[in-house]
Order: structure tokens, then C-alpha cells, then sequence
């Protein structure tokens, strides 16, 4: 761990993690970009809500300028899929995702990167593995999850990172996910992805990885965005694998990742330090499939520490 802003830890003692928590916009004030808009779809992702003190707020406020959103044809894309335990979500997926990736047109390949049984499970790592296996023969990326099976979705390659998922539709119910989340199904360009030097590997479990990537994006001085027509079918989660939101009955885990999170936020991790650039790992095994076609491949990965 080191020390990326002096001042975080002199503002933490003097009580703006307090503030943070309660008043959120005494910390951040307006986002400029928050009435902004791309073809009355795409809108960036706000950072209204995030508990940051006020030095990290400034810096981020500063870096927001009006990038704009186009998209590029003739881009190779790689669909990264984190897998563990989910072959009927799969199966539910991928006949979806393909008709979605071939009505598009796209130049496309499907990754689906499998940790190997035993020791927990670690999605910044498996997305890590995906994004350098497949790294020659991309352009750009789409982080997707498995349980997420796209009805309205734009997988062109985008200018800046983009959250192809908004409106949640359940079996049960339908949600739409709030404005600063950044997951389900994420597009980013192969450069961007490398200048935010990926996820952490220090995600374990399930929960706060994709908060560690946006914000890793955020100080590389990129725009998010998310589309607001984008919608998927959410697949219900075994109950192992389901993240426990009230915290205080958080797994340990889930406590440790928010903990680094917050080490992130408050300008006392640096994301150089941690990443694509010191992931260790081994594919231990690769198959195809018959069912999905050529263009599907899936690995089975070893992490080393």
C-alpha cells in the first residue's frame, strides 16, 4: 500500500469521513456533467454519490470535461465472461449474446475465463486473466456477467467506457440500477482498460471490484458512460453466491473489500501498484464449443500470488 495523497489521511482526522457519509454534497458540490447528454441515450455516470473527501472530490470534478461518446466500426471485440459454478446461466446467455453480437455485425469473440475449483472465488482476477489472454486479438473489451442476458444492448466499440446495462428485468420484479453503478456488461477500449491497469486482484469474494474499476477509470481522466435504454434479463443467483447488502451481517470478506475500496477512495492506494500489471497466472486447461460456434473459446485459469 502506498501513500498517493498526503492529504487524505490529514482530512480523515479532521472529520470529513463523517461529512462524507451525511452530507455528500457539501464534499462534492455540482457535477457539471450531470444534464449531459449523447443522442438523448448515453449520459456519464455520476460520482454524486461516492463518499470522497473533499481534495479526491476536487481532483475528479477538475478531470470531468465533456468527452465525447461516437462509436468505431471495424474494431475486433473480445466479450470477457467471469465464470465459476454457472453452466446454466451460460447456456441461458450465450444463444441471447451471439444473435445480439451477429444482428450487430460486430467482429467478435466470446471469452469465457473459468477459475479453477477450490479457494475463493476472485472476478478482478478472472477479468484481469481474460483482458491479457486476449489482448492481440482485441480492440476492445465487454466485461460481462453471466447471470446478465441482453434484450435492448449496444456492443459497438465505444469512445469512452460504457454500462451497457440499465433497466434490470427479474423474474420477479423489474429495477433500474442507480446512476453510479458500473457493472453487468461494461465496454471499454484495450488502452483504456491498460491505463487504468485493470481490476485489483484483491477482491475476494463477490462485491466492490467494479467500484475499484470505475474509479481506477476516473483517475485515468476518462468519462464513463452508461446507456439508458440498455436492458437485461437479471438470472436469479444461487444463494451461495449472493452478496449480503446490510452490513451488519456482511460476510468478512465483503467487509475487507469495502475497507480497500474506501483505501482507494480516500487516495491511499495506487492502482499502479496493483493490476494487469501483477496479475500471475497459469491456463491450466481451453476448450471451444460445437453448441456456440468458433468464435467461442473458454479457459480454466490458476492465480499465483
Amino acid at each position: 500500500m502506498s501513500v498517493t495523497y498526503p492529504f487524505a489521511q490529514r482530512e480523515a482526522r479532521r472529520g470529513w469521513r463523517w461529512l462524507n457519509r451525511w452530507w455528500p454534497s457539501a464534499r462534492l458540490g455540482t457535477d457539471p456533467l450531470q444534464q449531459l447528454r449523447v443522442d438523448g441515450r448515453y449520459v456519464p455516470v455520476s460520482i454524486a454519490n461516492w463518499k470522497l473527501i473533499r481534495p479526491m472530490a476536487r481532483r475528479l470534478l477538475g478531470s470531468r470535461i465533456a468527452r465525447p461518446l461516437t462509436f468505431a466500426a471495424d474494431c475486433r471485440l473480445t466479450v470477457v465472461i467471469p465464470y465459476r459454478d454457472r453452466e446454466y446461466h451460460l447456456r441461458q446467455l450465450m444463444p441471447v449474446l451471439l444473435a445480439k453480437l451477429q444482428e450487430q455485425q460486430l467482429n467478435y469473440r466470446v471469452l469465457v475465463v473459468e477459475q479453477e475449483s477450490g479457494g475463493k472465488f476472485n472476478r478482478g482476477r478472472l477479468l484481469n486473466a481474460g483482458m491479457h489472454y486476449a489482448a492481440e486479438a482485441s480492440d476492445y473489451y465487454c466485461l460481462h456477467d453471466v447471470d446478465a442476458v441482453p434484450i435492448v444492448a449496444n456492443y459497438a466499440c465505444p469512445s469512452q467506457p460504457l454500462r451497457l446495462v440499465n433497466k434490470l428485468i427479474g423474474s420477479q420484479s423489474k429495477s433500474q440500477h442507480t446512476d453510479y453503478y458500473f457493472s453487468g456488461a461494461v465496454s471499454v477500449r484495450k488502452e483504456q482498460a491498460q491505463a487504468a491497469n485493470g481490476y485489483s486482484n484483491e477482491y475476494w469474494g463477490w462485491g466492490k471490484e467494479d467500484d475499484d474499476f470505475f474509479f481506477r477509470l476516473l483517475l485515468a481522466e476518462l468519462l464513463c458512460y452508461y446507456d439508458l435504454e440498455g436492458t437485461y434479463e437479471d438470472l436469479p443467483n444461487p444463494p451461495h453466491q449472493q452478496v449480503q447488502r446490510r452490513s451488519l451481517w456482511s460476510p468478512a470478506h465483503l467487509r475487507r473489500n469495502r475497507q480497500r475500496r474506501s483505501l482507494l477512495l480516500r487516495g491511499l492506494l495506487d492502482p499502479a501498484e496493483d493490476g494487469l500489471n501483477t496479475l500471475r497466472y497459469d491456463v491450466i486447461e481451453r476448450s471451444g464449443s460445437a453448441d456456440y460456434g468458433p468464435a467461442f473459446e473458454k479457459i480454466r485459469v490458476r492465480f499465483r500470488d
